[in-house]
């Protein structure tokens, strides 16, 4: 059993300094937009999206994801975390228990299962502790996605920035790969930043729309770089144009099940203890 059990950390070197990468830019190796033939966003019931995306990189390679699109005035997000000894079950048992149209897997765990930085789901802090906060390392921790109490609006911030007072909802993990539409800077130190790879992707839209998008379950994978390429272009360009977003855990974590009225699908993955419902209101 690895030290860490998030997919693909330690394993890959994300933890560790690779050194800047060879290319003198950023942007060099990283462009990515959408295939041609890739189709727009269905409606699958009200409020909920999904698209099938086929993303073509700058080497002429291309890799499969999936989209789902959701609109907080008809869902309620909710974070669910297992734990226990033989408490995980599969992302769609979760979804089916809680009448969840969606859920996708969350942040990262440790060997115990507990959670890696802040979580917390309802009233209950699985983890208090903000990791790294005030520190210029550890980016893959360096983002906070949160539903506020009241109002039930989701959003993406810094760990420094974030508050938990008033938070229903909240976990850590990341890199942030989006910020204010533009992408984040920092990353290109990582082995990350350019290691192909499984990925589960939180994003908002322009219209405050809630997008989870996920590797499909075999493929070359994306990159760090390549996301923040392909996140922040204008749709017109090929890209989805988000405004906010953050990397969650990936590689064999990496899984989304949708119910939606006339279409279901599942992209598998193993079985996590952190997982994301979009519950309709």
């Amino acid at each position: 059993m690895r030290r860490v059990t998030f997919a693909g950390l330690l394993a890959a070197g994300v933890l560790s300094f690779a050194g800047l990468s060879g290319a003198s830019s950023a942007g060099v190796g990283c462009e990515s937009r959408l295939a041609g033939n890739t189709g727009s966003w269905r409606t699958i019931s009200r409020g909920l999206d999904v698209r099938k995306m086929r993303i073509r990189f700058w080497d002429g390679t291309s890799a499969g994801m999936t989209g789902v699109r959701i609109d907080p005035d008809h869902f309620e997000i909710r974070l669910k975390w297992q734990f226990g000894k033989g408490a995980l079950k599969a992302a769609a048992d979760i979804a089916r228990a809680a009448k969840a149209v969606a859920a996708v897997n969350a942040g990262y765990f440790d060997e115990n299962g507990r959670p890696m930085g802040y979580f917390r789901s309802g009233g209950t802090v699985f983890n208090s502790r903000l990791l790294f906060r005030g520190r210029s390392r550890a980016l893959h921790l360096g983002a906070i996605f949160y539903v506020l109490n009241n109002s039930g609006k989701a959003g993406i911030a810094t760990r420094e920035e974030f508050d938990s007072r008033g938070a229903r909802e909240a976990f850590q993990a990341g890199p942030y790969l989006v910020r204010n539409g533009r992408p984040d800077p920092g990353l290109a130190a990582y082995r990350e930043y350019r290691r192909a790879d499984r990925r589960t992707v939180l994003a908002l839209g322009n219209k405050g729309r809630l997008i989870f998008i996920v590797s499909d379950e075999i493929g070359r994978g994306i990159s760090w770089c390549e996301l923040q390429n392909f996140l922040a272009r204008p749709e017109s360009g090929g890209g989805l144009e988000t405004v906010e977003a953050m990397n969650l855990d990936g590689g064999s974590s990496s899984q989304l099940f949708v119910n939606g009225s006339d279409r279901s699908f599942n992209l598998a993955g193993r079985l996590v203890p952190a997982l994301i419902l979009a519950i309709p209101r």
